[in-house]
């Protein structure tokens, strides 16, 4: 009798497989289980007041088991109900066949609805919990490794009023909202052209927030376009707070007194922008829109100049340009004759400005300083407060606490006649965010002129020019186009030309870009 031996079992050196649904939940994938999924659902939002998951039977019979997912607060439920839903419970997907052929009915039925619903497939979570966090419905189907998303955000948003801090007698009233998708309707109601593009970038490691970039195909630069994205896309931070974030990361030049990248509140300032070739950078949540590059002479133009006639509009943009060196060396010149150069002052002037300083305790910058100091704090007072009572403190605080310090021989009155129309003449400026520069150099300079007398005030005014010429913005020198001097370019910044003079700022890209190229072309020419 042949004993037959039985054979050993071949060690095979392969792993075993993994069953397919946890290789799945290794790669962040959803399953094809309902079940599972709404457990990982449940997990993630279980514990928020406004999260929705509802698990229903769909089709005319109830042949299939889905499962809808989104955030209440973010989403239009009655668009969902009434265009997704309905739609879905009503068919009939001839659980009879086969049923790969089921989910492909469901793919022909989800395209077939009647409604201007974007519509999305994806399996991977990481994207799902995403586009719930960003207000869109998420539906899961049993048996079907894909999930759809469903574009229906509605959340309440801020009407359209007109802008706070640049009003204009002449005008559009209309100023950006938190919204985005409605600050890019406003643009594109003002530029209707295909060459508008509006890019999306998504910046945020912890809550993801869209940055848009907005610019016009053909005349802006492409190299400044794609500089842009790039500092963009390379901002690494938690969360985007506000659009100052984005303005420090990619300005490039940190200190400095001066903003690099100017910001504005109406879309008809962007549109224009836009059109002379520059990128405007516009911020989920936030009023404000960005534009680069940016040069000095800007923060002079208002939005009514281009609404006047041309003689209003230079004269009042002539009135800002002196307003600037008003704002900046008015009390500081003060000071310095009043310290060192009482020859410069008339002699019967002279003999009434010593009397009544007589009984003043102080030095006279000591007395510019405090005076300053306190002209700041009435204008933050005002600022911060209720608008009502804002407006009754600095006019109390300017008239008593003025008089009263005059009369008690603290401050001298010339000396509150210059401060006072320093600041009026600071009210003349725009932009305010680049009066605040300006009131950081005035104190430097109200130094200076105490210290040297004139000759400090002109080697403060020498510092600050020598500064401005060393900035750039995104590539473009700051004090373009006077130095370098670009005379093409001279027609809108000292005073608006007539616009029949104005004609185009360039080629390609704002004033400081594209000359070059137009030079170089007329050469080989």
């Amino acid at each position: 009798m042949k004993i037959v031996k039985p054979k050993k079992a071949n060690k095979s050196t392969k792993k075993p497989q993994k069953p397919e649904k946890e290789e799945l939940q290794e790669k962040n994938l959803i399953l094809p289980d309902l079940q599972k999924n709404i457990k990982v659902l449940e997990e993630t939002f279980g514990d928020n007041l406004d999260f929705i998951l509802r698990e229903m039977l769909a089709g005319s019979k109830g042949e299939l088991n889905i499962a809808v997912a989104f955030l209440e607060t973010l989403v239009d439920k009655v668009m969902i109900s009434e265009f997704f839903l309905e739609k879905l419970c009503t068919y009939n997907y001839e659980t009879d066949i086969l049923p790969e052929e089921k989910f492909k009915n469901l793919e022909k039925i989800l395209k077939s609805i009647p409604a201007a619903l974007s519509i999305e497939e994806d399996d991977k979570w990481e994207e799902i919990l995403k586009a719930i966090v960003v207000g869109k419905a998420v539906f899961f189907i049993d048996g079907y490794h894909k999930a759809w998303i469903v574009e229906a955000r509605a959340w309440k948003e801020r009407g359209i009023s007109e802008p706070q801090n640049e009003t204009v007698v002449h005008g559009p009233r209309e100023g950006f909202v938190e919204g985005l998708q409605t600050n890019i309707g406003l643009l594109r109601r003002r530029i209707k052209t295909h060459n508008f593009i509006a890019k999306t970038v998504t910046i945020g490691t912890t809550s993801s927030n869209d940055v848009v970039i907005c610019y016009l195909k053909g005349v802006a630069d492409e190299s400044l376009v794609d500089e842009v994205e790039n500092k963009i896309k390379a901002i690494n931070i938690e969360g985007v707070v506000s659009d100052n974030v984005i303005n420090e990361f990619i300005e490039g030049t940190p200190i400095t007194p001066f903003k690099l990248i100017s910001t504005t509140e109406r879309p008809d300032k962007i549109a224009g922008s836009l059109l002379e070739g520059r990128v405007a950078i516009l911020t989920e949540n936030s009023p404000n829109a960005m534009i680069v590059p940016t040069v000095f002479w800007q923060f002079f133009q208002s939005a009514e100049d281009y609404y006047e006639r041309f003689p209003v509009a230079a004269f009042n943009r002539i009135i800002r340009m002196i307003s600037f060196i008003f704002v900046l060396s008015l009390t500081a010149f003060y000071v310095a004759i009043a310290t060192y150069h009482q020859e410069m002052i008339p002699t019967q002037l002279a003999l009434t400005m010593s009397a009544i300083r007589g009984p003043v305790p102080f030095p006279t910058v000591v007395e510019a300083l405090l005076l300053e100091l306190v002209l700041e704090g009435l204008r933050e007072a005002g600022l911060r407060l209720p608008k009502a009572a804002g407006q009754a403190v600095s006019i109390v605080g300017a008239l008593v606490m003025g008089q009263a310090a005059v009369e008690a021989g603290l401050v001298s009155p010339q000396l509150v006649i210059i401060v006072a129309a320093s600041g009026v003449f600071s009210f003349l400026i725009p932009d305010y965010s680049f009066v605040i520069s300006l009131r950081l150099l005035k104190f430097l300079l109200i130094i200076l002129a105490s210290v040297l007398g004139i000759f400090g005030l002109i080697m403060g005014f020498m510092g600050i020019f020598l500064h401005l010429n060393g900035l750039e913005s995104f590539g473009v020198p700051y004090m373009s186009p006077v130095t370098p001097f670009k005379k093409r370019d001279m027609k809108d910044v000292f005073w608006r030309a007539p616009w029949p003079q104005m004609g185009k700022v360039g080629p390609k890209g704002p004033p400081g870009q594209g000359e070059e190229k137009e030079d170089e072309n007329q050469a080989e020419k």
